[in-house]
């Protein structure tokens, strides 16, 4: 009796390499020679100490079972073992890497962090600086503006003092020269009078 089994893998057994025949005998043609210890095999079909299997390459045939085992062999194992040992050194050696850069990458972060606070800090010491300057500026600016008011405003009283200066000068030298003027008419007039007073006194005295 034969038994139909599917989607079931065999290896070939440690330490061999054997020959898929066409049927359950030694004396049989082999489809596929040489598969080495290790190489899986899809089941087919099994029958009184026989296994009918599918080649990695797609060739079906016989395989006495005692060549066959349903695990994987120990050197395959190891072999196995092995690689996934030196991917998993590899893995951590790489993760210790990138853990190394990821640490300077934090570091210079850190540094570049402490950098713009002291930065920031100095920034606003300068803005505090500049904001008190602005307003002493503005303290100056308004001072000068009620500077500028007050020395208008006496230079208006200094212009209206010099036009009344300049007003009570010219009126003055009008009254000197009116006083000079008379002065110089009376003077004229006493010229004139005196000597017709002198020439009638003289004439009344002759007549007496």
């Amino acid at each position: 009796m034969s038994t139909s089994v599917m989607a079931e893998t065999v290896y070939v057994s440690d330490i061999q390499f054997i020959a898929i025949r066409e049927g359950q005998s030694n004396n049989t043609r082999a489809v596929e020679r040489g598969l080495k210890s290790g190489t899986p095999l899809v089941v087919l079909d099994k029958s009184s100490g026989y296994t009918k299997v599918r080649t990695p390459q797609g060739n079906e045939g016989w395989a006495a079972d005692y060549f066959l085992s349903e695990n994987r062999v120990s050197r395959d194992q190891l072999v196995r073992l092995e690689t996934k040992l030196t991917e998993a050194a590899e893995a951590k050696l790489n993760a210790e890497e990138a853990l190394d850069e990821e640490k300077a990458k934090t570091t210079d972060l850190v540094n570049q962090v402490q950098q713009l606070n002291s930065e920031r800090s100095s920034l606003q010491n300068q803005l505090n600086e500049v904001n008190e300057l602005a307003q002493k500026a503005r303290s100056i600016v308004e001072a000068n503006e009620e500077s500028a008011y007050k020395i208008e405003s006496l230079q208006q009283q200094l212009n209206a003092i010099q036009g009344e200066n300049q007003m009570l000068k010219s009126s003055k030298e009008q009254r000197w020269f009116i006083i000079g003027a008379t002065t110089i008419i009376i003077g004229i007039l006493a010229g004139l009078v005196l000597p017709a007073t002198r020439k009638k006194k003289t004439s009344t005295g002759s007549w007496s």
